[in-house]
This record gives C-alpha cells, structure tokens and sequence, in this order.
C-alpha cells in the first residue's frame, strides 16, 4: 500500500536529525524532538495560518508547514525507490566510505538530480533552494533541489530542516511532484492582510 501524503510528511517532521553540541537545540530544543511529541492527526488540526499583529501596520503570519506541504506536494514511489537504489549502490560511510553517497547530502542530491532528471527535461541544470536565505511565513525551513527556472520542472527533492540552528539538523531527502502555484506560496505579503482584515479573522487564527 502506498504510503499518503500525510504519512509521509509526519514521517518526515518526526524524523531525527541529531544531537550534535554544536547545534544549539540543549537537550530538546530541535524541531524533530518537539514534532515527536505530537501525532499526525495533531498536525491535521492545526489551523493553516496564525495571524499576528493584525490590528497594526505590520502584520505577519506563521504557515503550518505540514498543511504547505500536504497541499501542494504528491510523493513518488517508484522516483524515491530509484533514488535510495542509487544511493545504496554507493553507502556512504564515515570510515570505510566517506566519499560514498547519502540521502541527506545536499551536495549528492543535486548530483542526482542533474543526472536522472535533468535529462528529461533538455538537461536543465540542478539548483538548490532554501527558504531561509527569503521572505518565508513557514512554520519550519525547508531546503530543496529543482530543476532549471522556478517554473521549469515541477519535480524536487525536498528535505525539512528538522534541527534547531538552521545550518545544520535536515531530514533525508525525498522527491516530490509539486503544484508550482501552491509551493511557492509559502510568504503573506502584510499588504494582502491588511486589504481585508476581517476576512483573515475568519480565515485563520489570530495569534496575540
């Protein structure tokens, strides 16, 4: 049985990504550990927005990254299959194969990228995206591999930045079909809830 969206998000946000002291999470600090305590379904009902500072100038909001990506992304079984068997042709391992491949390398992932998908598509070349480095509203970082233009491929490897110091701390990567038009919708401009208020007061809930 194919494995939902949902499941695979949850798997996703409650995978583990270390503990290194140089991450600066203490002893349960880290994005993975608070998500550990929470069940799919607790996600399911978290609202899609939390308005803050609606009354003001400068409104902002916080998106759920579960309800982003359960809405804008579909799993793909057999590319993921392809992508562990190429990297299980080559294991990474720190002693005996550290220049092996990993799921959790960016660098790898990109790699990959270029040489399976890029070809399907005029050999468009791999770049990566991390939501950090813009204007982003969502409720955890995410980093990602694509293909060419923004709007050239719809296929990415996406990771979830799982840790607490963002450098660091990302689940594996997995690869996702997107809806163009939903992924990247992942910033509010405050002019837009400012233009009409009492429709984000039904709309998602207003944080204090």
């Amino acid at each position: 049985m194919k494995n939902s969206i949902s499941e695979v998000i949850y798997s996703m946000l409650t995978e583990p990504t270390g503990t290194h002291f140089l991450d600066s999470g203490g002893d349960s600090g880290r994005h993975w550990q608070h998500n550990q305590e929470r069940t799919c379904r607790d996600f399911a009902n978290d609202p899609i927005y939390r308005i803050y500072d609606i009354d003001t100038d400068y409104p902002y909001c916080e998106k759920s990254v579960y309800h982003h990506l359960v809405d804008s992304l579909e799993y793909l079984d057999q590319a993921n299959k392809d992508l562990i068997a190429w990297a299980d042709a080559d294991l990474y391992h720190w002693n005996k194969n550290p220049d092996g491949r990993c799921l959790s390398s960016m660098n790898d992932i990109e790699r990959y990228m270029g040489l399976h998908h890029g070809m399907r598509k005029e050999n468009l070349d791999a770049r990566v995206c991390n939501t950090y480095d813009g204007e982003c509203d969502l409720t955890q970082t995410l980093q990602f591999v694509y293909l060419g233009d923004t709007y050239d491929c719809d296929i990415v490897a996406l990771a979830i930045h799982n840790g607490a110091d963002v450098r660091g701390g990302y689940t594996d990567y997995k690869i996702f079909r997107i809806d163009t038009d939903l992924f990247y919708d992942w910033y509010l401009e405050p002019d837009r809830i400012l233009d009409d208020p009492d429709f984000w007061k039904e709309y998602a809930v207003i944080a204090a």
